[in-house]
């Protein structure tokens, strides 16, 4: 019985190694054409430690998803850093009881636009290596506890 049980976890490591696996795949120019050109100078180590760890060939970076989130950190705060809020006066034909009133629209720059467009596949690779390294890390820990030797 143990057997089916190991087997079934192993089964869906796998899938989920194979999703992480999916999702690496063309990250690199994605950082390199997508994201970097659109960050601070400051903000390049980020990615250039994300593509190293994405760089093992025979294994997965167990921080691989911290180094995901520090760049989606960086782009979020670049993002914020280029959004401004421009009010717009609302038509004197809509408005009931006031003269005058603004709606808030919020514009951003080209850059904040691009990486904006640019955050989908990371959110995608950092919940698909939280995931597979999360449930890794529960099946070490099971077997730690039922073989304490």
């Amino acid at each position: 019985m143990s057997e089916a049980v190991s087997r079934t976890l192993f089964e869906q490591q796998v899938d989920l190694t194979s999703s992480l696996l999916q999702r690496m795949q063309g990250m690199e120019s994605h950082l390199l054409t997508r994201v970097r050109p659109h960050l601070p100078d400051d903000a390049g180590n980020a990615v250039d430690d994300l593509i190293v760890a994405m760089d093992a060939e025979e294994w997965i970076d167990p921080s691989l998803h911290f180094y995901v989130d520090a760049v989606l950190g960086e782009m979020r705060t670049a993002i914020a850093a280029g959004t401004t809020e421009e009010q717009v006066p609302i038509p004197r034909d809509k408005l009931i009881g006031s003269t005058e009133a603004f709606d808030t629209h919020k514009v951003r720059s080209p850059a904040a636009e691009a990486l904006q467009a640019a955050l989908p596949p990371l959110e995608g690779l950092y919940g698909a290596a939280r995931e597979a390294l999360r449930f890794a890390e529960a099946i070490r820990l099971s077997f730690q506890l039922l073989h304490p030797d």
